[in-house]
């Protein structure tokens, strides 16, 4: 035994089996059984000593082995788990923290900011790392939170639901019923040791929690996809494919659409012996594509209700049922300790659906019971359970689900309400009834009368307006003259299920897609009208009612018909349909040849000879600070590239070429008085590049290690700033992909400039369309534009009145060795921190970036007991210039704390700082501190301590925006500390640049800890 004693959670090491078997796998990452039970024994005993016992802990998603983690430590630690995944929203999340009142929030680097926003600031926050479930950080408020308990043992998992009107509910489940029914579910279906799961389902639906213990209460492994993979269905696809699973459990709305996709369709999965259906209507026809897919698998078709605790109904081997009699899919027998009652059967047998289990749910959870106002109140579950479902029994005793008795159908796993549209519609004068049944998605039957084919056009717009106006998914409309009625006067829904099944099969049986013809951007939006709706417009893509699920159909059919490799989140995150189409034509057109070095001579500068230019001011005071004893390593800035195909050096120096040709500032080279800058047009040939073959695979630790190494050695070596370009390249290889390293010299590239060349590069080298090129001479002429003014002004009457009094900030530090050697490592803010970063600059009307400056600097005054320290702010403030322009434009703030006691006060004293400082940036760093004569020192002028941020491409989670581990910079830093706060959208991580020499035991994770405690502050006093 491995003491995965949590919920139904064993394993029982089978004879033979190794000990250090594989419990849980995700994107290259294993744990085994015993490292599954260390992490999860530390993580409980963490949860303990925060009082979660008895308490709800909210258990973050998406899945990953750090989500395993927390579900099973929360289990281990006597307390109830409350899975929480994307899919509600913000005003829904709140409503749950609110709900639950959590003792603590478990999370970790892969879960989105924005997929939580609570209500409160109270909880603690455990971060974990996705792939191996290492805590990375604790943050805790300083005031003293008070969690509500639950007074029944048996409280299991609280599961929330949107509930059959739409309106939030959680339901708290039995701890011994869901004991129980993993109890019965691994003896009815054999899962053993030898069982794999490939896990799909998100984690805040019930089916999960089968889905993940039924295969580890045994042994098995639990294969986990990729972050997102759900709204990707070629992804999905690959997951399947790649892990030949013997398991699966898939709602069939994308079950039927991921077995379209061409790998799945082609490859199979021979290994596959069972497949569980839930969470909707089981069609005849996804039965019959997966029975294809999987022909050795028996298919399972399970029916339940959160209420009764996971799947109540199973019938087993739909696949041999005979579908020419049987058109719906029954949902079979009971297990035991369930009953199963219809009530008020009409003349064909179909009545409303009650369930009785002999464990169900405890109830539904109330904000506090009456008597004790810290302990959770629970209305318990009606007994037998009314189900909301109608349906009647085959001759041998089946159940077979015929729809909603109110109008409701499954969707997506999820109980949607079409209350709003039946009344919507039948308010209509010319409509008599509405219906909606489902099949394989929801279909909406409206009669109508008198009943005109020619004139009924105009009513179904309406209707579908109503239908989008309700944020409903799309749904299939179907105008009759008359509905089918049975002799009780209620409608027949199996002849109108039949009626929805001779739709999609003369709709199944059209002519295939063609691809359409080369008309352009016009052509793709009537694709996506076609796809989305007649109306979607310039609508925002969500307020136009477009679903995950209607976007899943819409980009199979588009990267089907264009040959391209679109997902679901991107889709979103272009906002609106005509952004859409204009990406997918942009891709369309890169995929028809436009050729990986098409704009290669987009840039060309239209100057070819020599010429000398001004340093700008910015560059001179550059040069002042950073180089002061001639060049130096800590000019090198570096970006790390990767690039799915195994690169050719000839490919990585013609695409390093295109950069020349676009770019000025890369020619650009410093005279040999330093005090100006020749421009010398493209060389025919890029500069050479280096080439390290590994051997190993680009997901292994091996070959990260590599290109780390092989990163720091380029950085430390000097780049001349007088022979251009001054820029140089490293491919990495892997046996299925590589690696670029860029290392280019700051004094004529900044961050943001590196950012544009690794963005171009990777355009390059995947055969990706490039943006328009900046103007040629764009960075020459800024240099000539901003040319060093040296006469004082009202510039420099702004600097010295905020720096009056200031002397030489220096951290202390340990002497000899290798101390001025830099290192860097980042740590998460988590979901609660970065949230409340947002929330605080929300409410100030201030940038996120000037609240998280803030807490850095009470991070730094805290830890190193300074008083009131000058922080140094790089600025990326460029004027006019174009933001696609390549050149050194970084300019150099100073900030200085009030030192006002409340945060607030100091977030508005920074933000204040920030701006002023920027309209007097002409009076430069080096000028200011040659005002306070601190021109003489060996370190960074006036305060060693600096802060930066760096805007990264959105959409990527925390886990993408920095490393956990510190790993050296292979150069010296003339700073000491420097803390860069790297934003991506809403995701927020904070990265730590410091010398060896400051560095003890403790140093950087004390000032991180007090960064989080001063956010935390700042957050009560801003819900305060």
């Amino acid at each position: 035994m491995t003491g995965l004693d949590s919920i139904g959670c064993h394993h029982p090491n089978p004879a033979g089996e190794p000990s250090a078997k594989t419990a849980v796998e995700w994107c290259g990452s294993q744990l085994t059984y015993p490292q599954l039970d260390a992490a999860v024994t530390s993580l409980a005993d963490r949860l303990a000593a925060v009082g979660a016992a008895r308490a709800s802990v909210l258990v973050m998603g998406p899945l990953t082995p750090a989500y395993v983690v927390g579900l099973l430590a929360t289990w281990r630690a006597g307390a109830v788990p409350v899975p929480v995944d994307a899919g509600l929203t913000p005003q829904q999340y709140a409503w749950l923290e609110e709900r639950t009142c959590p003792a603590a929030v478990v999370s970790h680097d892969a879960t989105p900011a924005d997929q939580y926003r609570g209500a409160t600031t109270g909880p603690t926050e455990i971060v974990l790392d996705a792939g191996t479930a290492e805590v990375i950080i604790e943050s805790a408020p300083e005031t003293t939170w008070r969690a509500r308990t639950f007074r029944d043992p048996d409280a299991g998992y609280v599961i929330p639901t949107s509930g059959s009107t739409g309106e939030p509910k959680a339901i708290v489940g039995s701890r011994r019923g869901l004991e129980e029914f993993l109890t019965w579910f691994r003896h009815e279906f054999g899962l053993d040791h030898s069982d794999r799961c490939a896990a799909v389902t998100r984690v805040n639906f019930d089916p999960s929690l089968r889905e993940l213990l039924g295969v580890l209460g045994v042994g098995g492994v639990l294969s986990l996809p990729p972050v997102d993979a759900q709204l990707d269905l070629p992804a999905l696809a690959d997951h399947l494919v790649d892990r030949g699973p013997t398991t699966l459990f898939l709602v069939p709305s994308t079950a039927t659409r991921l077995a379209d996709e061409p790998r799945l369709a082609t490859a199979g999965l021979p290994d596959l012996r069972l497949i569980f259906f839930a969470g909707e209507v089981l069609g005849r026809r996804v039965v019959e594509q997966w029975a294809a897919i999987a022909p050795g698998a028996e298919i399972v078709n399970l029916y339940g209700q959160t209420e009764a605790t996971l799947a109540q109904l199973y019938r087993r081997d739909v696949q041999h049922l005979d579908h020419d009699k049987t058109r719906s899919i029954p949902v079979g027998k009971p297990r035991p300790g369930v009953e199963v009652t219809i009530t008020d059967p009409d003349s064909t047998g179909v009545g409303d659906i009650l369930l009785a289990a002999e464990a169900p749910a405890l109830g539904v959870l109330h904000p506090e019971s009456g008597d004790d106002p810290g302990v959770h109140g629970i209305t318990p579950i009606p007994a037998p359970l009314p189900t909301g479902d109608i349906g009647h029994r085959t001759g041998d005793g089946d159940l077979v689900i015929v729809g909603r008795s109110s109008n409701d159908i499954k969707f997506g796993g999820r109980r949607v309400s079409f209350h709003p549209l039946i009344d919507a519609v039948e308010a209509l004068p010319e409509v008599r009834q509405c219906v909606v049944v489902d099949r394989g998605g929801p279909h909406v039957f409206v009669s109508v009368a008198p009943y005109d084919a020619a004139a009924v056009e105009p009513l179904r717009t309406t209707i579908h307006t109503i239908g989008r106006s309700g944020k409903l998914p799309r749904f299939t409309l179907h105008l009759r003259a008359d509905l089918p009625v049975l002799r009780s006067g209620k409608v027949d829904r199996l002849a109108l299920l039949e009626s929805a099944d001779r739709l999609t099969e003369a709709s199944a049986a059209a002519a295939p897609d063609e691809p359409p013809g080369d008309a352009g951007q016009a052509e793709v939006e009537q694709l996506l009208r076609d796809l989305l709706g007649p109306d979607i417009g310039t609508a925002g893509l969500v307020d136009a009612g477009v679903s995950s699920l209607d976007m899943l159909t819409a980009v199979s059919k588009i990267n089907r018909t264009y040959g391209i490799r679109l997902t679901v989140p991107e889709c979103f995150a272009l906002r609106d349909a005509p952004s859409l189409a204009r990406e997918i034509d942009k891709r369309r057109c890169s995929e028809e040849g436009a050729g990986a070095f098409a704009d290669e001579t987009a840039g060309t500068p239209r100057t070819t000879e020599t010429a000398v230019y001004p340093l700008s001011s910015r560059q001179l005071a550059y040069i002042w600070v950073c180089m002061p004893g001639g060049n130096a390593n800590w000019c090198n800035l570096s970006r790390e590239i990767q690039v799915a195909p195994r690169c050719s050096e000839t490919a990585v120096a013609k695409a390093l070429h295109t950069l020349l040709m676009r770019h000025d500032a890369l020619g650009l080279a410093l005279t040999a008085d330093g005090r100006h800058q020749t421009w010398t047009p493209p060389p025919a040939s890029s500069p050479p590049v280096a080439v390290v073959d590994t051997g190993v695979a680009v997901d292994s630790a091996a070959f990260r290690t590599r290109v780390q190494t092989e990163r720091a050695a380029l950085v430390s070596e000097l780049i001349d700033p007088a022979a251009p370009p001054p820029i140089r390249a490293l491919l990495v290889r892997g046996t299925d992909g590589s690696s670029v390293v860029l290392a280019a010299h700051h004094l004529f590239v900044d961050g943001l400039g590196m950012d544009v060349l690794a963005d171009e590069l990777h355009a390059v080298l995947t055969g990706r369309g490039l943006d328009p090129a900046a103007d040629p001479d764009s960075y020459r002429a800024y240099c000539v534009a901003t040319a060093r003014a040296e006469l004082p002004g009202a510039a420099a009457a702004y600097w010295r009145g905020l720096l009056d009094g200031v002397s030489q900030v220096r951290l202390p530090e340990a002497t000899g060795g290798d101390g001025a050697q830099g290192e860097l490592v980042s740590m998460p803010l988590g979901t609660l921190c970065t949230r409340g970063v947002h929330r605080i600059a929300q409410d100030m009307g201030v940038s996120a970036f000037t609240v998280a400056l803030a807490a850095f600097e009470t991070a730094v005054a805290d830890t190193f007991g300074l008083d009131q320290p000058p922080i140094i702010v790089a600025s990326q403030y460029r004027g006019n210039a174009d933001a696609a322009a390549v050149g050194m434009f970084t300019t150099t703030l100073i900030v200085r704390s009030p030192g006002a006691p409340s945060p607030r006060h100091n977030v508005a004293a920074f933000a204040r700082q920030l701006a002023e400082g920027a309209e007097h940036s002409g009076w430069e760093f080096d000028q200011r501190v040659a005002d306070l004569g601190l021109t003489d020192t060996d370190c960074f002028p006036l305060s060693t301590i600096l802060f930066n941020q760096r805007p990264m491409p959105r959409d990527r989670r925390a886990r993408a925006l920095g490393s956990w581990q510190p790993r050296a910079l292979g150069r010296a830093l003339r700073y000491q500390l420097q803390g860069e706060v790297q934003m991506s959208g809403p995701e927020m991580v904070m990265t730590y640049y410091y010398r060896k020499g400051i560095s003890g035991a403790d140093v950087i994770p004390s000032v991180h800890r007090n960064l989080l405690r001063a956010i935390r502050a700042g957050q009560e006093a801003t819900d305060g």
